[in-house]
This record gives structure tokens, C-alpha cells and sequence, in this order.
């Protein structure tokens, strides 16, 4: 659901407007115990500081059926340094591939995800204007530590 971007050298530094715009990410593949999450997204970071984001993620496990989840985010974003700090506001579930997941039940969900945290920041590792990498800082789970590419669409 977030993206960063790093600057192309240490003697030029990053600047928020360098990440304007709207950039995919992914697919982010985390590997846990018995599971595996891809999540692919896609955001604009526009220059009052705020952004909006729509996220898929599939998540798989031996021996069932696959699932994937969609949602819409939005908020605020800004550039310390090399790190992008983005604070969301607003998270809406859209569907399930699962018609067990009900929609109420999946707001539910990504409602008590942001109750626990709201704030995620990335480290940019590369920058070149239209393609970045990065790191999640603190991330809230050990396996979502992982890095992520984004381009700008």
C-alpha cells in the first residue's frame, strides 16, 4: 500500500516533488510461516502532501484456495530525509475473492489494522526518476521487511 523512492546519489539530494506522481509497486512477495502474501499497488502522490492508493493482495497457502483482497487508502505523505513517512487516513475494502469475506468483515479488518498502526515509513535504497527501491522502516511484521520496486506510470 506504500511507496518510496531514494536519490540517484548522496551529493544530490531527494526532493519531495521527485515523487509527485504516480507509481506501481510490485509485486512485494512476503514469505511467512505456512504463507505467502503478494501485494501490488498502485499510488499518486500529489504536491499538498496528501495520496491516494488502491492495493491487491493475493495471499496463498498450501492446500487452499488462493485469496485475494482489494482495498483503496488514502492520506498524508512526506520526504525526511530519505525515508517517506505516509500516515493513512482512510482505508476502504473493496471486494474478496472469497464470497465468504463479506465486505462488512473485511472493513473490519482493515479497520483494526489502522486502530494498530497508521503510520509506515520506507527508506529509499535507489532512485532514478522513474523507477525507485526501498525498505519499510519498523515494520510492523517481520515478514513484510522486504524490499519493494515501484515505476512511475
Amino acid at each position: 500500500m506504500l511507496i518510496a523512492a531514494g536519490s540517484a546519489s548522496a551529493t544530490t539530494p531527494l526532493r519531495p516533488s521527485d515523487l509527485f506522481g504516480t507509481w506501481r509497486c510490485g509485486p512485494t512477495v512476503m514469505q511467512g510461516p505456512g504463507f505467502t502474501v503478494t501485494v501490488t499497488d498502485e499510488t499518486t502522490k500529489l504536491p499538498d502532501g496528501t495520496f491516494t492508493g488502491h492495493s491487491r493482495s493475493l495471499i496463498s497457502a498450501p492446500g487452499k484456495a488462493p485469496l485475494t483482497l482489494e482495498d483503496r487508502s488514502s492520506g498524508t505523505w512526506e520526504l525526511v530525509g530519505d525515508v517517506v513517512r505516509s500516515r493513512i487516513n482512510h482505508v476502504e475494502f473493496l471486494s474478496a475473492s472469497d464470497p465468504s469475506v463479506t465486505k462488512d468483515a473485511g472493513q473490519k479488518a482493515q479497520d483494526e489494522q489502522l486502530a494498530k498502526k497508521s503510520v509506515y515509513e520506507s527508506r529509499i535504497l535507489e532512485f532514478n526518476g522513474t523507477h525507485v527501491r526501498s525498505i519499510p522502516v519498523n515494520a510492523m511484521h517481520k515478514e513484510a521487511a522486504v524490499e519493494s520496486t515501484c515505476e512511475r506510470i
